[in-house]
């Protein structure tokens, strides 16, 4: 039978049990603010019950419970709904890129505005148009270089500025993969870490914690996909279907982008279509790069500039007398400028059309000014200059605005998403509240069980047996 301190043992597991869950509340309050901390619980059973029934044990009325102890200290984390956040974090990594870009492309075209393009374009034929009524002015022929020189600069400045901002997204998909590379290597040690705290039976949680922060990062930059590996503890990643981490074999592959965007993972080709590093390729390469981007559609129209107006000044005849001249010098908007004939002296503008008609012909100068409503073909479209231009800046409006409008939604579903995982692994204050004042009572109960245990002892030790003395 069990012995007179039996019961002690039982109400002290209780006591153990009660301090222990109370310690594990505690620690779920204190991280309430604690980016990616997942709430935890304690997990109690029965503990192995007194005299289990066998052919040499007395007959009696069952077994006698021995109290209670720690099953386990659980992480709550749901995983089926980690995949849908990571997936929508990678969602908005993408469109949030891509907004930020496109935004950043606005600014430089500065539509409308004093110094943009379809302003520059305007005051370019406004000074033809003026110069065929007074060809032989000296001041307005160096309005008409002026106003020439200004649109060069104009698409140069521009040009440049659309290449600053792809450079800008090369340098964000350098940093993108630097911090991947970082962060593969952060769960690697990690898992490691882990593997060895399960390996003697005890639950790594806030270490697993820490390395589904790092993946949720990852996951942000590129779609990732995570599996586990056994019961070791460990996690396999995965980018693009190509391991990043491989947790069988405590290894990292490293992530590079190509210069022609092509996302390599080790030796294999990975196929990322999701997340902050596809948003910025897409942004270099396509968006501004590429055959169809404003760089691409810029020089075209630098090109057409140049190509038109020379066509038809070079069949002019300028103030001096002479023919053949060109206005630009160059073949896109990189190399736009002045001709340097024109340069060195506003004679050779060639404002007439014939030989007869100098000084005063203004012919060839009207002919220049109409330029800007001859629709033409401008790379694969048809239209007038400035209508090209203004139908690359509505396109423009139209990518960002759609850009930022899908990265708005994305983000209203990320934050469902959030706000699912935070119902599962959130610290909830009301619940935790009533978690400790629930083991609280039950603490003390245990203690005032302990303490009529140590009341009948000390009846038995001390007051038993004193009757006849």
């Amino acid at each position: 039978m069990p012995s007179t301190f039996f019961g002690l043992n039982t109400a002290l597991s209780g006591l153990v049990a009660q301090q222990r869950a109370l310690n594990t509340t505690t620690h779920n309050i204190a991280n309430v603010n604690t980016e990616g901390y997942t709430r935890q619980r304690v997990n109690m059973e029965t503990s192995i019950p007194f005299s289990n029934p066998a052919l040499n044990t007395p007959v009696g009325p069952g077994q006698l419970g021995t109290g209670v102890q720690i099953a386990d200290y659980a992480r709550l984390r749901d995983q089926f709904v980690d995949v849908q956040f990571r997936a929508q974090t990678a969602a908005q990594g993408q469109f949030q890129a891509r907004s930020d870009a496109l935004a950043r492309l606005n600014d430089v075209v500065d539509e409308p505005g004093d110094t943009g393009l379809t302003s520059l374009l305007g005051k370019f034929w406004t000074s033809w148009q003026s110069l065929s009524l007074n060809p032989e002015s000296p001041s307005v022929r160096e309005a008409v270089r002026a106003a020439g020189d200004q649109l060069a600069t104009g698409f140069k400045e521009t040009r440049a500025q659309l290449v600053s901002s792809q450079n800008e997204a090369n340098t964000r998909i350098t940093a993108t993969t630097d911090e991947v590379n970082l962060l593969a290597g952060q769960v690697n040690e990690l898992n490691q870490a882990i593997a060895k705290v399960v390996a003697v039976g005890q639950a790594p949680n806030d270490l697993m914690d820490q390395r589904d922060l790092l993946i949720d990062r990852i996951a942000k930059s590129a779609n990732a996909a995570v599996t586990p590996v056994g019961t070791t503890g460990k996690v396999t990643v995965a980018i693009g279907g190509q391991v990043l981490v491989n947790g069988a074999t405590d290894t990292v592959n490293t992530v590079a982008v190509s210069g022609t965007g092509v996302v390599t993972v080790g030796a294999a080709v990975a196929a990322v279509t999701d997340g902050a590093l596809r948003g910025y390729i897409d942004v270099r390469d396509t968006v501004i790069g590429g055959a169809t981007g404003y760089l691409a559609n810029l020089d075209t129209l630098a090109g057409t500039v140049i190509t038109e107006v020379n066509s038809r000044h070079s069949t002019g005849f300028a103030l001096d007398g002479t023919t053949g001249n060109a206005f630009y010098a160059g073949t896109d908007a990189a190399t736009m400028a002045i001709a340097p004939g024109v340069a060195g002296s506003t004679d050779k503008i060639a404002a007439a059309n014939a030989a007869g008609e100098l000084p005063g012909g203004g012919d060839n100068a009207v002919d220049l000014a109409q330029l800007k409503m001859l629709v033409l073909p401008i790379g694969t479209a048809t239209a007038t200059i400035d209508g090209y231009w203004g139908s690359m800046v509505s396109r423009l409006g139209v990518d960002t605005d759609q850009a930022q409008r899908l990265a708005a939604v994305q983000q209203s579903v990320l934050d469902v998403a959030t706000g699912r995982r935070d119902s599962a692994s959130g610290v909830s204050m009301d619940e935790e509240v009533a978690d400790m004042v629930r083991f609280q009572q039950s603490y003390n109960a245990a203690a005032r069980m302990i303490t009529t245990l140590d009341g009948l002892l000390e009846t038995i030790v001390n007051r038993m047996g004193l009757v006849g003395r």
